[in-house]
């Protein structure tokens, strides 16, 4: 058996979905590929890795390797009453690891989604979604939100998700044919189990519980105005994102491109000012991007490296990305790369 199970893109909406805000991201023609069959253990290897891990489903402990992500599916299956067996197989695909295209929640999906058709589990794609977050929270110890995992699994070709993540309702957008995103890997690694993430977290749910308040969708900027420095800007960032998704969502939905760029690039030098998750690697990237043609441009993913995206013609992304690769290599040592995506479907 075989799934694929797409990398994501997120358009806007970064840091809102763990105060239960508005995200906006789509599934993209990047994938992890299990390959394998059903068997009593687990044994997988890992082309990335070039390396064979194997355990077995009583023996659940932490390894601090790739092998965990494996191991906290199982765990949240098994916490939640179901009791799959195992899968001898490997791992593959072309969606790079590390570069804030969600490469983990990608793995915790095609986990899931096989078990889930070998052993005739019967999960929905919520399900799975919600089981992948509780992998990736409880056992890998990533405080994330569901954005990630919802998007791998309700992607849809040529749309992307406006997702409230408080409700979990969602809506598909059609993304125009004519337009492509372009990504750029900085080549500079992020680990969104930093401090650095955990801390903005933090302070952000405790401005919300100072204000009473139960999810950054009912917090207006003069609320937040009243909250100490730190609290004020970290929350008056996510609030001021919300208002982003929604006003993105609209000009999605009448076709105007132009104020959808305009939008993301005032997103990024919003979150780079006042939210600190950004760098110099993307910042270049943004004011290229925008400089040689771009609609807009903007980090993608938690930040502290990782990846930016950029809206571009269909037929000019490509060069856009090698002009701006040229450029980035004469300032920066790191091995960038960039690839154009489109919206895909999900896991399957």
């Amino acid at each position: 058996m075989r799934v694929l199970s797409p990398g994501r893109v997120n358009l806007i909406g970064e840091h809102t979905d763990y105060t239960f805000g508005y995200v906006m991201p789509m599934a993209v023609n990047r994938y992890t590929v299990i390959e394998g069959e059903k068997a009593g253990g687990v044994k997988l290897y890992s082309e990335h890795f070039n390396e064979e891990r194997s355990f077995s489903l009583n023996e659940l402990v932490r390894e601090g390797s790739w092998i965990d992500y494996v191991k906290g599916v199982y765990r949240a299956l098994f916490d939640e009453g179901y009791n799959p067996g195992g899968i001898h197989g490997r791992v593959g695909g072309n969606l790079p690891l590390g570069a804030g295209l969600s490469s983990s929640a990608s793995f915790e999906l095609a986990v899931a989604a096989f078990l889930n058709k070998a052993y005739n589990l019967n999960l929905s794609r919520l399900e799975m979604a919600l089981l992948a977050k509780k992998a990736e929270n409880e056992f890998v110890g990533v405080p994330c939100g569901i954005l990630d995992q919802f998007s791998i699994a309700f992607g849809k070709k040529g749309h992307v998700l406006f997702l409230d993540t408080d409700t979990l309702e969602y809506e598909y957008i059609p993304f125009p044919e004519e337009i492509s995103v372009l990504v750029f890997y900085t080549g500079v690694k992020r680990e969104l189990a930093s401090s650095a993430y955990a801390e903005r977290k933090k302070v952000a749910e405790e401005a919300l519980r100072l204000l009473g308040k139960r999810t950054s969708k009912e917090v207006s900027e003069e609320e937040v105005s009243g909250l100490p420095t730190l609290y004020a800007r970290y929350l008056g960032y996510i609030v001021r994102e919300n208002r982003r998704v929604l006003e993105v969502r609209d000009a999605l939905k009448e076709g105007d491109i132009a104020t959808v760029g305009e939008i993301l690039t005032r997103a990024h030098w919003d979150i780079a000012r006042n939210y600190g998750v950004s760098s110099d690697e993307l910042d270049f990237f943004v004011r290229k991007a925008k400089e040689l043609g771009a609609y807009g441009a903007r980090l993608t993913g938690a930040g502290f490296g990782g990846s930016a995206i950029a809206l571009a013609d269909r037929d000019k992304a490509e060069e856009l990305g090698r002009a701006i690769l040229r450029e980035y290599q004469r300032v920066f040592p790191w091995r960038a790369e960039h690839f154009v995506v489109e919206p895909s479907d999900g896991v399957e």
